[in-house]
């Protein structure tokens, strides 16, 4: 069972890189998840589950056999004594057709329990990916933190020297301490920030909470070039609600067919051996009967509308789910290309004029051209752009996810388009 559902995991998230030292890549989790997270197990017991009814579904009715001890004398308890022993055996045969709607209702019943144990594997691993992406751009921020406590480090060292030969004012050494202080509760927050989503990360794996998790500090982020028209088709043909509301719609469907059959009458076939004592020649008998629906206009009539309503209700659920269906497309791709664009422009443009704002603010504070409130803000503003930047970036992992999972299928190796670049 196991090896089965990692190789459906494997064939929809291949390997793309190899594993590093101790550095779990989101590719190597995927693939651990897919053995070892309980509610994978789960939605495969399931899905076999409803595959061992089918052939119940289509089954006959177990056969009744019997014995009756006929004329025993009310004086005795001796069944020998009998006039003869009568052995049957009896045997309903539903009309032909009804067993086979009844298994095609279990069949296509069976393929929406697969689909929705699909959809909860697509769960968790959304659940895992988006959890990866927040510990990788955690871990991205704590760099850029300690990275900014050194430099202010170096700022209040500075300042206190300056200060101290009456270079600089006194509000310079506290303006730095603070600063400093700031960083230092920034980084206490972001610690148990990432103490929570690895915890939950381990949960997910299904490993020992005190187990250590490392993970790459180099992630292929998702490049998306199908139209948002070609992710709409594609989630029609693949998301597993829509397919397993498709699978219940054809549920209903015989359900209303095995309902109207209920209608035609079924056979009882009876065969019995009659054991005559003494000298007499033992005999048997045949029987045939049959059930009369002839109570139908408060049994199965109400039957037939029942599973009307029930088909009825199905075909509007569906059209509801594609309706929420092509919402949510829209809302994830439109954040998808959003944060894509927002990562780009850090880049490109963001990030570089911000250090070379902050380098230009160091120099002219060394040559005393600028106050020191002005090299903190410079600081200041290249760490929170930092800070923001790795948020983007993340988001772009999460948004591709979404749509991976409002879609029910790969993306990135969809033929339609859809790569990884570094």
């Amino acid at each position: 069972m196991r090896c089965i559902i990692i190789l459906f995991v494997l064939l929809l998230f291949p390997f793309r890189a190899m594993a590093e030292d101790n550095i779990l890549t989101l590719d190597e989790a995927i693939a651990e998840v897919a053995g070892a997270n309980p509610d994978i197990r789960a939605s495969y017991y399931q899905t076999e589950a409803a595959k061992a009814r089918i052939p119940q579904a289509k089954a006959l009715d177990d056969p009744m056999v019997g014995v009756e001890f006929y004329n025993v004398p009310i004086d005795t308890a001796d069944v020998t004594k009998s006039d003869d022993i009568d052995y049957s055996i009896e045997q309903k045969i539903p009309f032909p057709g009804k067993r086979y709607v009844r298994g095609k209702v279990a069949r296509f019943d069976a393929a929406a329990v697969a689909e929705e144990s699909r959809g909860r594997v697509w769960d968790v691993i959304l659940d895992l990916k988006k959890t990866y992406y927040d510990v990788y751009r955690i871990e991205r921020q704590l760099a850029v933190n300690r990275e900014n406590q050194g430099l202010v480090r170096q700022f209040l060292g500075s300042t206190k020297t300056w200060y101290a030969t009456g270079q600089t004012t006194a509000d310079a050494p506290l303006k730095a301490q603070v600063e400093l202080s700031n960083l230092k509760n920034q980084e206490i927050l972001l610690n148990q920030e990432r103490t929570t989503h690895l915890s939950h990360l381990s949960a997910i794996l299904n490993r020992p909470s005190h187990e250590e998790i490392h993970i790459s500090n180099r992630i292929q982020w998702p490049k998306l070039t199908a139209s948002l028209e070609q992710i709409r088709a594609m989630a029609g043909e693949t998301r597993p609600e829509l397919q397993a509301l498709g699978e219940m719609q054809k549920r209903d469907k015989a359900k209303v067919t095995s309902a109207k059959q209920s209608l035609i009458p079924d056979f009882t076939f009876g065969f019995v051996y009659k054991q005559r004592p003494g000298n007499r020649q033992d005999v048997w008998a045949g029987s045939a009967a049959m059930n009369l629906p002839i109570f139908f206009w408060g049994k199965n009539r109400a039957e037939i509308q029942e599973a009307k309503a029930s088909l009825k209700a199905t075909e509007a659920m569906q059209q509801s789910m594609q309706l929420h269906t092509h919402h949510d497309i829209d809302g994830a791709y439109s954040a998808f290309k959003a944060a894509q664009k927002l990562v780009s422009s850090y880049q490109g443009g963001i990030l570089p004029q911000a250090k070379t704002t902050l380098d230009a603010a160091r120099e002219a504070y060394a040559s005393r051209k600028v106050d020191f409130l002005t090299l903190i803000d410079a600081a200041r503003t290249y760490k929170d752009l930092q800070m923001s930047f790795y948020e983007t970036q993340a988001t772009v992992g999460t948004t591709f996810a979404e749509l991976e999972r409002l879609v029910g299928t790969d993306l990135s190796q969809n033929k339609k388009g859809v790569i990884y670049e570094e």
